[in-house]
């Protein structure tokens, strides 16, 4: 009797944790078309704040490529020379979504490899993971590179492709770069005329039309390519002469070409092994939580990219072995670390939903994005967000999106977001952080509809501390 009585007991209590545990634990999802799902996850005891894309290729109507920031790699004549937000992005390409992608050196250069379409925009950075796709093909794992121009039987090696030569380097520069640059000093750019584009796999023929010497910057016009000398190429490249014959070959190794077309990179692989001294990047890189971004791969062929929120009070962020957790819970057998820090983002529809952790998002150098035909919406239909227009600091209360007719839309047609002074569940419920505004954002119906919360100070309360803010970078080419 009282042997049953004891685990009666134990398992009242047991239960009792559970349920617990459950209560700190909710999942939402929301499809915003067939075979596109938006999912988030809090977890209240972590805490931790998740928020994930699961897309399923060959899906009606839907693809997935890699995007640049903007249109061209270098723009000297702005302050982020070539880079952009996300929803700066996702609004000039009119994508769906997407997530943030490969580490970058605060100029619009991916760090490691980048192709898009058949191009290759950006080569691989050491023994980085990349992931690379086509019809029916995926590949994770690291990259190779290797180039050459031959004149005359005579071969000079490549060393990079779209990106700021450095010391004694030969660069190819494509029109897609806008520009081919040089450190100060002695560099020359050889100007080859082609029609021939700039593949992972392929060879381009080309006509020494112009040499320009001792030139920081050269425009790259439609039609050519600019192959940038530095140190001591210089002299390898500056003897030929205009008509010279140049062939160049190209080849990323390890992924097959005839049946990949796109490619991003990042580092380190988590899935299936994670091998931090091979991809060059450092234990306290893995080992400290931060802001994360991912992108994986289930047996059945669907690819979720995730963000994990991070350095705030609501969301701690993400070791490498806790996001590759994460990714194998999601049902992922191989998965690819991106950039992270205040680089990570998703975006849905030009929604930022969710929150960097410097407060605003960062100006990045490229995307991974999804396409496809956008939900269908009415031009006319108005909606709004209720709920109470001032909080104090550390309460909580839930909104509503309602419709012309002063009907509230169903949560499943509603995805929400909230920056500043809060931060918003998928029920709806925005949890205040600290004294200031929080904006509250919905996506319903094709439409991002906002409203402003005051949040006041609790009375006797010390005043907040600035939102963390940083990079997730691992490294930037040698």
């Amino acid at each position: 009797m009282t042997v049953r009585g004891f685990q009666l007991i134990g398992l009242v209590a047991l239960g009792l944790l559970a349920s617990a545990a459950q209560a700190q634990t909710q999942t939402w999802e929301r499809l915003i078309r067939p075979g596109l799902t938006y999912r988030m996850e809090i977890d209240l005891g972590m805490p931790r704040v998740i928020h994930a894309l699961r897309y399923t290729p060959g899906a009606p109507g839907l693809s997935a490529r890699p995007e640049l920031a903007q249109p061209t790699v270098f723009n000297p004549g702005e302050p982020t020379n070539g880079r952009a937000t996300l929803t700066q992005v996702v609004q000039r390409t009119q994508a769906l979504a997407g997530i943030n992608a490969d580490f970058f050196p605060w100029t619009g250069d991916p760090i490691g490899l980048m192709v898009r379409s058949g191009e290759l925009v950006s080569v691989p950075y050491q023994a980085r993971g990349v992931f690379a796709w086509g019809s029916g093909y995926r590949y994770f794992g690291p990259a190779t590179f290797a180039g050459r121009a031959t004149v005359n039987g005579e071969d000079v090696a490549i060393n990079g492709v779209n990106q700021e030569a450095g010391e004694n380097q030969v660069i190819l520069n494509a029109p897609i770069a806008g520009v081919a640059s040089a450190p100060k000093g002695s560099a020359v750019h050889v100007i080859l005329k082609t029609a021939d584009r700039v593949t992972p796999g392929g060879t381009l023929t080309g006509e020494v039309t112009q040499v320009v010497a001792e030139q920081v910057r050269q425009p790259v016009e439609a039609g050519t390519v600019v192959l940038t000398a530095t140190g001591t190429q210089v002299p390898r490249v500056a003897q030929w002469a205009p008509g010279t014959q140049v062939t160049v070959r190209l080849q990323v190794g390890n992924i097959d070409w005839s049946k990949a077309s796109m490619a991003v990179a990042g580092g380190p692989v988590l899935l299936p092994r994670m091998n931090l001294q091979a991809e060059g990047i450092g234990a306290d890189f893995s080992t400290t939580r931060h802001p994360r971004t991912a992108i994986g791969r289930t047996p059945a062929g669907d690819i979720w990219l995730v963000v994990v929120d991070g350095r705030q009070s609501m969301s701690r962020g993400a070791s490498l072995p806790e996001l590759t957790e994460i990714m194998s819970r999601l049902g992922c057998n191989e998965a690819l670390n991106l950039d992270g820090g205040g680089s990570t983002g998703l975006n849905i529809m030009g929604l930022s939903v969710n929150r960097p952790s410097g407060g605003i998002e960062r100006a990045i150098a490229n995307t991974l994005l999804l396409f496809g035909p956008m939900p269908e919406s009415d031009a006319n239909a108005q909606f709004v967000i209720r709920g109470v227009p001032r909080l104090t600091a550390g309460q909580s209360a839930t909104y509503a999106v309602v419709d012309q007719e002063g009907q509230n839309v169903p949560l499943r047609e509603v995805i929400w977001a909230a920056s500043d002074a809060g931060w918003i569940d998928q029920a709806g419920i925005l949890r205040t952080l600290q004294p200031g505004v929080a904006k509250i954002q919905a996506l319903v119906r094709g439409k991002i509809v906002s409203v402003e919360v005051t949040v006041e100070a609790a009375p006797g309360a010390p005043a907040a501390a600035p939102a963390g803010s940083g990079s997730g970078s691992g490294g930037g080419r040698g």
